[in-house]
């Protein structure tokens, strides 16, 4: 039987209410909630009919892939686009995602696969203008500017191209819902309606998302539960580099990423994403610290530069780029109370090179010594690296993947490594620094007395 279901939902954030309210609970936006009403099916059957199956009983299926002229991208989604997968595309307007997407659906024409570009956004006079730009060879592409999901989905399912791209989710609509294209209510069902599509047909979908002023996905609890894949794109519009993020990869590692570089035939795979970070390094400043971060399964050597002056102000500014402040804070407060050393009046400006955001914990050390480096003035040396966890009392804890740590450093030219206490690791073109507490790891680069200001 079918029954009639009625919700309100907020138009802002997406919160849904079985009455209407005058101001969301969540967003505080007020008369923003509008009526929906749905079908629910159901249908009543006897319960002893439900069907289960043991995991013996399951057949296993390899997924089948499309490999890109993109080797990064193919590695960043686990081996290259499976079939039937939902893969949402995020970043700021103007950063290269559509331009992207275009490389994409350019080389899988090369190889043979056919994919339909629903372009609702762009004309299609702008988008010949963007492609001949891209490429000069024959182009067997199909482009469509359709915004009716109703309309769209039943030619996909006529066709049945293997690859989609909707460019982008925020401008096309269902015209069973009388809302705006955009509308929080708007991407959630035309999402929910390419899933069950690509699931059914086996059909690897792309949606391109704008982000909101905060610089999250638009309607990203709505959306990031209902695909597979969630990519975001970092950097800034202004500059060539472009970092390429797994933040959710069912087929995958999360957290890797890939670097493109912005030229004017478009993105550019960066093969060795440490040598580019380096490439333009001094190597005689004070406050620069080269540290091997993990980004998901891929080791990476970034580098931290710190700057500490004397403040003209009542309240030291703290202002940190590429990590959370938080932690800058927390490691200046260790600084101050282990050692001894005064931040009180002094300004603290942090920066990782390269527009790259670093959160593990196993950076710690090497925030640490950067703003020491900032603070006495002293350059740290040139052929080191530093990695590992500070605690509260200043100590140097263990931390993960440290093999892929070292060989990517020994790769660059880096012949030692400030380590924690007790590693097993050995290897014969690294030389271990083994400290147990900052004094020590401070005391081994500077010297004894390096450490006082």
């Amino acid at each position: 039987m079918t029954k009639i279901k009625t919700k309100f939902v907020c138009q802002v954030c997406g919160y849904e209410s079985i009455r209407w309210l005058g101001r969301c609970p969540n967003c505080q936006s007020w008369n923003s909630f509008l009526e929906i009403s749905e079908k629910e099916e159901r249908v009543l059957e006897d319960k002893t009919d439900l069907k289960v199956v043991t995991i013996e009983e399951i057949e296993e299926e390899s997924a089948r892939r499309l490999e890109t002229d993109f080797k990064s991208f193919d590695q960043l989604l686990g081996g290259g686009i499976v079939e039937g997968a939902l893969i949402l595309l995020g970043g700021e307007p103007g950063i290269g995602k559509s331009t992207f997407l275009l490389q994409i659906a350019l080389s899988l024409q090369r190889r043979g696969n056919k994919v339909l570009y629903i372009s609702a956004e762009e004309s299609l006079p702008q988008i010949s203008l963007r492609l001949k730009r891209l490429y000069s060879g024959k182009i067997d592409i199909n482009f469509t500017t359709e915004k009716d999901i109703d309309v769209i989905i039943p030619f996909i399912e006529k066709e049945k191209p293997p690859v989609v791209i909707v460019d982008s989710i925020q401008t096309v609509y269902s015209s069973e819902f009388p809302t705006s294209p955009g509308n929080v209510v708007q991407v959630r069902e035309c999402t929910i309606k390419l899933m069950n599509l690509a699931k059914k047909a086996g059909i690897s979908i792309f949606l391109i998302s704008h982000i909101t002023k905060e610089g999250d996905i638009a309607g990203p609890k709505l959306l990031e539960h209902l695909v597979d894949v969630v990519l975001y794109f970092e950097g800034e519009r202004y500059h060539d580099l472009r970092v390429l993020r797994a933040i959710k990869n069912r087929f995958g590692p999360t957290n890797d990423l890939a670097l493109y570089e912005m030229k004017e035939e478009g993105l550019i795979e960066v093969a060795d994403i440490s040598e580019r970070f380096l490439e333009n390094r001094n190597k005689d400043i004070s406050g620069s610290v080269v540290v091997p971060v993990m980004e998901g399964t891929r080791p990476i050597l970034v580098e931290f530069q710190a700057l500490v002056s004397k403040t003209n102000t009542s309240y030291p500014r703290r202002i940190a780029s590429g990590i959370d402040l938080n932690k800058l804070i927390l490691i200046l407060a260790i600084l101050e109370k282990k050692l001894r050393l005064n931040f009180l009046d002094k300004d603290v400006f942090f920066n990782v090179v390269g527009g790259v955001r670093v959160d593990e914990p196993a950076a710690d050390l090497g925030i640490a010594l950067a703003v020491f480096s900032a603070l006495v003035d002293k350059p740290f040396p040139n052929d080191t690296v530093a990695v590992g966890e500070l605690g509260l009392g200043g100590e140097v804890r263990s931390i993960g993947n440290l093999e892929k740590r070292v060989r990517e450093a020994t790769k660059l030219g880096f012949s030692k490594i400030l380590v924690p206490k007790n590693v097993k690791i050995k290897d014969r073109n690294m030389e271990f620094i083994q400290v147990s507490h900052i004094y020590e790891g401070i005391s081994k680069v500077w010297g004894e007395g390096g450490w006082r200001t």
